[in-house]
């Protein structure tokens, strides 16, 4: 379970020194204070070897100087920056920890009274929040689960611009020829794809005859199957279309950059992807967490780099903390609501991951569906289905834990013990 926090406190020995850092792109900002919240030193360093050398010495003459037992650093998980610190600090045997962002805004803006924001405050505050041992367990992934994760990292990158790029093509084609989209469903089909390399202007379509465009598009496909009947009716429609009229090659040479630009984002979302797999499908979870029938073993894979290391955990509520999808009350006075939404402040990523391996579980799993049906019809206080799907996620959570935890494969009745 999670650490109380007077055993957080407890890690810490009398006369230690405090080190926030507050991390930046071209220097880190430090300050040092005492057990007592005596200020001893402030100053910056940057990212490289002399500097973090310089830190440590730093630090190192203050515990000499004030007689103090050691000392122990905090600091924000600021974008790839307390990756570098953090590696030089196990390479040292430092401890040191990370303190959530959310925690450091509101405690700066609580001694301050307003917002205002600098690098010494944000220090100042991270200081303060480890003295009083309001820290995260966070810690570096090793070997396969850091590649695992950086490829995840590489994917989730990667679709959103495939989405992003699917928008701007989508926005062009309404512009170009509007009534297109209720003729191909997916604007990135095949069919669709060779027409809109070079023919996606109604206005310049229906200057040309069915067999003129069929012979155009096929031209410029990929692939020999091409969907005639559906390019017949697009010309059809070009007659009629409320496309514009002006600004038509410029549109068209944006569309076809767009499209090749998918093609792109597209062959190297495939390649990470296959790279993810391969890593996780070596892995000694791989074979437990595969056993859940409709998971696939991408959705596993993204799972896994989410949560890291298993070992890390002793108990599955954990993941739901590390998810944010634990109930939170919200009750003040008289005023209390029944219903108790996710707390929110977890990993968005691996939220979104559990809601649709959830509603894919509730589909092909029978003891996941009979859950599901059972929250929303039960006598006392029954569940809406978005709440229903929500302790589904946890649910997911305890169950992938125990398999781990185990090292079982999975049995459905572990859906209702866990």
């Amino acid at each position: 379970m999670k650490p109380s926090l007077s055993e957080k406190l407890s890690r810490f020995k009398p006369g230690l020194l405090y080190v926030g850092v507050d991390l930046g792109l071209d220097s880190n900002a430090v300050k040092v204070k005492d057990e007592r919240a005596k200020l001893l030193c402030s100053f910056e360093f940057p990212h490289s070897r002399d500097g973090y050398d310089f830190f440590h010495r730093r630090v190192q003459a203050l515990v000499e100087r004030h007689s103090a037992s050691g000392f122990v650093v905090g600091m924000e998980p600021t974008n790839y920056f307390w990756t570098l610190l953090a590696t030089d600090l196990e390479r040292r045997r430092t401890d040191y920890y990370l303190v959530n962002p959310y925690t450091v805004r509101k405690h700066r803006e609580g001694d301050q009274l307003d917002p205002s924001k600098d690098d010494p405050r944000d220090a100042s505050a991270v200081t303060d929040l480890l003295r009083e041992g309001k820290y995260t367990e966070t810690r570096l992934q090793r070997g396969a689960y850091a590649e695992l994760r950086q490829y995840a990292t590489v994917h989730n990158r990667l679709t959103g611009d495939i989405a992003r790029q699917k928008t701007l093509v989508r926005n062009i084609v309404g512009q170009l020829f509007p009534e297109l989209s209720g003729i191909f469903k997916d604007l990135t089909s095949a069919t669709a794809v060779a027409m809109l390399k070079n023919h996606a202007a109604a206005v310049r379509i229906k200057d040309m005859s069915e067999d003129e465009l069929v012979a155009a598009v096929r031209a410029d496909s990929a692939t020999p199957r091409l969907a005639v009947s559906k390019l017949r009716r697009a010309h059809k429609l070009a007659a009629t279309s409320v496309g514009v009229q002006d600004g038509v090659e410029a549109l068209q040479l944006a569309l076809r950059l767009h499209l090749e630009t998918l093609r792109t984002l597209q062959a190297q979302e495939q390649e990470v992807t296959r790279a993810m797999l391969k890593t996780f499908q070596a892995m000694p979870e791989a074979p437990y967490m595969g056993s859940l029938r409709g998971l696939g073993a991408l959705t596993c894979a993204k799972i896994l780099a989410e949560i890291g290391d298993p070992s890390r955990y002793k108990h599955g509520h954990q993941l739901i903390k590390l998810a944010g999808t634990q109930p939170t009350p919200n009750t003040s006075g008289r005023m209390k609501r029944s219903a108790t939404p996710f707390s929110g402040k977890g990993r968005a990523r691996l939220r979104t991951i559990l809601y649709f391996a959830c509603l894919r579980l509730i589909q092909v799993d029978d003891a996941f569906a009979r859950l599901y049906q059972h929250y929303q019809q039960r006598d006392k206080n029954p569940l809406t289905k978005m709440q229903a799907l929500g302790v589904l996620m946890n649910r997911l959570l305890l169950v992938l834990w125990s398999l781990l935890r185990h090292k079982q494969q999975y049995d459905p009745a572990r859906v209702y013990s866990a």
